[in-house]
């Protein structure tokens, strides 16, 4: 099968680049033949801001790619921006399927991520335009920014451009139903779940596992950070962070005042990989609706138990009691209560937390699994 990838970096490298690679690795070991056609962010932001509703360079760039590759199907990851809608239309004028990877809800609301001031921003679900998102200003704090993503999404809701996409894939199901059941008029024929997936990086024998719990990722409000401070600050149990972001002064405050909270800063995908071989388990305490968390299919393809927010996909991913624990968003008594009983568990139950975390990555998470899920829905739109 030839298969056109399209997607659009940002200025910094995030986890969605990753996974791009990760499946364009992952379809050329397995014989097919892959093309990117690579958009980026860097460099001349704002004339690709104000192309938004139509960037006629990248259509033609899209259509060109598609004459010389001819592919069998089209695979889109992110647009936004610098590909525009327009990439959307041109594939649709030849006549080629095309599928698309949902990594947030941008298609929903100009926030991305329905998150604002510190909580749930869920006002544009239902919206024919989102106006009270324009009035918050929800993207970069900027009413007229926001407007301009607004009315570019609303115009090509309007024009039927969405409704070009033969398949959009989510990562789980509680943002499939959040698309289904707001105002962006989406066929539940035209969905499919396949989640991210990790290599297996596994090694044959398992360490020891010591006593920390850990947290990976970015340091910011929305990803619970703050709840997980507040959780562990005071208790004898050991946290270890890693990780970039806004609140890395709160982070840095916190590991001063409190011995058990150590701050590692930044770390390698090498030196995350050895922090998870011995970690007692990962904790990812976040706060808005994940349409994934890589970490967590990381952590179980090494046999290490997840404790996250009882939401959205989380709860999908982490059942309470199989694979990990749950526990109240945004709580930290919460969250300290379920990780002191968390270290109380019989040795025999936390190998048996573990084997089912393995278990849950094999089924779900790893390439293999992956490779059979995506196949299926090329084929179900080539055949």
């Amino acid at each position: 099968m030839r298969i056109l990838f399209i997607h659009t970096f940002y200025k910094l490298p995030g986890g969605e680049d990753a996974v791009v690679q990760n499946e364009i690795n992952l379809l050329t070991e397995a014989g097919h033949e892959v093309d990117l056609l690579s958009f980026n962010n860097a460099g001349g932001a704002l004339l690709k801001l104000f192309l938004m509703p139509y960037n006629a360079l990248a259509a033609k760039q899209t259509k060109d790619r598609l004459k010389v590759f001819r592919p069998d199907i089209v695979h889109i990851h992110n647009l936004h921006f610098a590909a525009s809608a327009a990439v959307i239309r041109a594939i649709n004028g030849a006549k080629i399927p095309m599928v698309m990877t949902v990594h947030n809800y941008r298609l929903l609301c100009p926030s991305a991520s329905l998150y604002f001031n510190d909580r749930l921003f869920l006002d544009s679900l239902h919206a024919a335009f989102p106006w009270e998102a324009v009035k918050k200003g929800v993207y970069q704090n900027s009413r007229i920014i926001t407007f301009w993503l607004a009315l570019s999404n609303y115009l090509h809701r309007k024009i039927g451009t969405w409704k070009m996409v033969d398949r959009y894939i989510f990562l789980a199901e509680h943002s499939r139903q959040l698309f289904l059941q707001s105002s962006f008029d989406l066929d539940l024929q035209k969905t499919a779940i396949k989640p991210n997936f990790t290599p297996d990086r596994t090694i044959a024998e398992k360490p020891s596992v010591d006593t920390y719990f850990l947290y990976v990722g970015r340091l910011t409000e929305e990803k619970g950070v703050m709840t997980l401070l507040q959780a562990f600050a005071g208790t004898r149990i050991w946290l270890k962070i890693a990780g970039m972001g806004p609140l890395e002064e709160s982070v840095r405050d916190y590991a001063n005042f409190n011995d058990n909270i150590e701050y590692l800063g930044q770390q390698t995908r090498e030196e995350i990989n050895s922090l998870l071989d011995k970690a007692t388990a990962v904790i990812f305490p976040s706060l808005w609706y994940e349409t994934f968390g890589m970490i967590v299919a990381e952590a179980f393809a090494k046999a290490v138990p997840v404790i996250t927010s009882d939401m959205g996909n989380m709860k999908i991913l982490v059942t309470d009691g199989y694979n990990g624990k749950t526990f109240t968003p945004g709580d930290p008594i919460a969250l300290r209560n379920c990780i002191e009983e968390f270290v109380k568990i019989p040795v025999e139950e936390q190998k048996l937390l573990r084997k089912n975390a393995r278990a849950t990555y094999e089924l779900n998470y790893s390439p293999e699994s992956n490779l059979k899920k995506i196949i299926e829905i090329y084929s179900s739109l080539t055949q």
